[in-house]
C-alpha cells in the first residue's frame, strides 16, 4: 500500500508497535481484561478520582443537574458512576468489552450508561458533552495517534466545556522517552509520562484551569483514588469555539 491519506498514514505507523505494547488497539483486549480481574489491581476499584472531588468542591467543573459528561477509557466505570452521582447524563466508553460488561454490572443502581467504543478509529458517540474526562487513556497512545484524539475531543466537548485528564507523571511511571525515539523502537514501554508543561503545550487551545499530581488531601472526608505516580489537568474550551 502508498500512503495517499492521513488516516492510511496513522494505520501504517500502528503497526510499529505490534510488539503489543500499544494497548489502544482491539487486540489488546486480553491485556485490559488481565488487569480489570486482578482484585489487587488498583484499577479495580470504585473510588472516584481525588481530583474530580476536589474540582467539584472549587467549582471548577459544573453542576452536575442538566450537564453530561463523558469518561473515556472508563475501565470498570468507577469516575462514570461518580458523575451520574453529581447528576450529569453520565457516559462512559471503553475499547474493552470486559471492561463495559464490568463496568454495567457494577452500576446496576446508577444511571450511568456504557458503551463500546474505538475513540481513535471510530470517533466518540453522543455529544457534545459539557465535560470529558479521560483518567489513564491518553498516557497509552502511541504518538502519532494523539491527533486522531484531538480531532475526537475537539467533535465532542461543547464550547465552554471541561476536559480533564490524568496521566503518567514524568520520572515516577511511564516512559520520559522523546517521539521520536517511541517511534523508532516500536514500542510504548507501558505508556507515556507527561508533565504539565507538556499537557499545557499539547492541549494549547484550551484554557488550562488547574494541574498537579493526585494526591490525598491532609483531611479527606470520603473514599477517593489518588495515587502519586499520576498528574491531573483541567482544561476549559472557549466559550466561542
Amino acid at each position: 500500500m502508498r500512503v495517499a491519506n492521513l488516516e492510511q498514514l496513522l494505520d501504517t505507523l500502528d503497526q510499529l508497535f505490534d510488539d503489543g505494547s500499544d494497548w489502544t488497539r482491539r487486540d489488546a483486549y486480553d491485556h485490559w481484561a488481565q488487569i480489570f480481574s486482578r482484585p489487587d489491581h488498583p484499577l479495580n476499584s470504585d473510588f472516584p478520582d481525588v481530583n474530580l472531588v476536589d474540582w467539584s468542591r472549587s467549582g471548577l467543573l459544573p453542576g452536575g443537574a442538566g450537564h453530561s459528561a463523558l469518561d473515556i477509557g472508563c475501565g470498570l466505570g468507577r469516575n462514570t458512576r461518580w458523575f451520574a452521582g453529581q447528576g450529569y447524563r453520565a457516559v462512559g466508553i471503553d475499547i474493552s468489552p470486559f471492561a463495559v460488561t464490568g463496568a454495567r454490572e457494577r452500576s446496576a443502581d446508577s444511571d450511568a450508561t456504557y458503551m463500546e467504543c474505538d475513540v481513535l478509529r471510530e470517533g466518540i458517540p453522543g455529544g457534545p458533552y459539557d465535560v470529558v474526562y479521560d483518567s489513564g487513556c491518553f498516557h497509552h497512545l502511541a504518538p502519532h495517534r494523539r491527533l486522531s484524539y484531538f480531532s475526537a475531543l475537539a467533535a465532542c466537548l461543547k464550547p465552554g466545556g471541561r476536559f480533564g485528564i490524568c496521566t503518567f507523571a514524568p520520572g515516577k511511571m511511564g516512559s520520559d522517552g522523546d517521539d521520536l525515539t517511541l517511534l523508532r523502537q516500536g514500542s510504548l514501554e507501558g505508556g507515556i509520562a507527561y508533565g504539565p508543561e507538556d499537557l499545557r503545550a499539547l492541549f494549547s487551545w484550551l484554557e488550562l484551569l488547574d494541574s498537579g499530581p493526585l494526591r490525598l488531601p491532609e483531611q479527606a472526608t470520603e473514599a477517593v483514588f489518588s495515587m502519586e505516580f499520576l498528574n491531573a489537568a483541567l482544561f476549559r474550551r472557549s466559550a466561542k469555539a
